[in-house]
């Protein structure tokens, strides 16, 4: 059972009667009629030939108008958001403005498949002003909110607060209509299958991944945009060199083929057997050079003349000029 009071007034005192719809107006008139008391806000939709939706926007429009509370202390609606999530950015509108807004934009549908997919029955009016700031503020569209809402709801993160930092953080980013969206989650996707897979092969079953081992995963599969193939590839050539598997060594090779252009698992393995038998032949260089036997170490000449011989030459015609001197007597 859900009990709202009628709080006295005169209908000249408030704007809301003269910006109200005719569906809103049967809502008021219909909890009149029930002094009230309603069992659920599907009661209410039925009564008024409208949408649960529908119905739940017109009664939040009612309470932020200040004709109805809901219960005996009336409801609370709070002249801030609960916590600011991007300062100076989203900010936030009167309760009025914000129940216009939702009528003439047709947000109501919005609101209420959100609210679903959060498995709530209702949300809170500082929550709807949320989700309205995000269609007001950063003109994202309805469609666009709900799509990232399932796409939160399946991953098990969807909540108010999760919701606005997503499409806040995406926005930012100009991925800022469905279309984008859209190609964002599916690469998201894409790269989550391809981490669960990494780490199936590298057997990290137990423990969380490092920051070191998660960009390498988002590098092979985002930026490199290798497949799963290619990588296990790289990764049997590691463990048969090494007799063991080891990240680095399988990042050395994947950043080779990339390096060289290598786009399939055929190219890349031509380019390691190519990598293979140059360094297969460069080693056979080495070795024959160290058979060699070192060759005699060449005299140094000047010109046409062997230097050493030059000079022994010259200490013979010193000696010889000295024996030719006469003896003093």
């Amino acid at each position: 059972m859900i009990e709202y009071s009628i709080l006295p007034l005169k209908i000249t005192d408030k704007e809301a009667f003269l910006e109200s719809t005719a569906e809103e107006m049967r809502v008021l008139l219909a909890l009149i009629e029930l002094e009230g008391k309603i069992e659920s806000e599907d009661e209410l939709a039925a009564i008024t030939k409208t949408s649960k939706a529908r119905a739940c926007a017109a009664l939040r429009f009612w309470q932020e108008s200040g004709v109805i509370s809901e219960g005996p202390q009336g409801v609370r609606i709070t002249d801030e958001f609960e916590e600011r999530l991007i300062a100076g950015e989203i900010t936030e509108r009167p309760s009025v403005e914000v129940a216009k807004s939702i009528r003439d934009n047709n947000l109501a549908d919005m609101i209420n498949e959100c609210t679903a997919l959060m498995g709530r029955a209702d949300l809170s009016t500082t929550d709807v002003k949320k989700l309205a700031a995000l269609y007001e503020q950063y003109k994202l569209s309805a469609d666009y909110i709900v799509t990232l809402a399932a796409y939160l709801a399946e991953k098990d993160k969807l909540s108010v607060t999760t919701l606005v930092n997503y499409a806040t953080k995406l926005a930012d980013k100009e991925i800022d209509t469905t279309e984008a969206l859209e190609s964002y989650m599916s690469d998201k996707n894409s790269e989550n299958e391809s981490t669960h897979a990494f780490r199936k092969l590298f057997g990290f079953y137990e423990r969380s991944l490092s920051k070191t081992e998660k960009a390498l995963f988002t590098k092979w599969s985002r930026e490199f945009g290798f497949s799963y193939e290619i990588v296990e590839e790289a990764y049997d050539i590691a463990a048969k060199n090494t007799n063991r598997f080891h990240v680095a060594y399988v990042d050395r090779l994947l950043c080779r083929w990339h390096e060289c252009g290598c786009t399939t698992l055929l190219e890349c393995r031509n380019q390691y057997e190519a990598d293979k038998a140059e360094r297969a032949l460069k080693y056979e260089e080495q070795k024959t050079q160290k058979k060699e036997p070192k060759s005699q170490k060449k005299k140094e000449r000047y010109g046409d003349f062997d230097v050493e011989n030059a000079f022994l030459r010259a200490l013979d015609r010193s000696y010889s000029q000295e024996s030719e001197k006469p003896s003093k007597t």
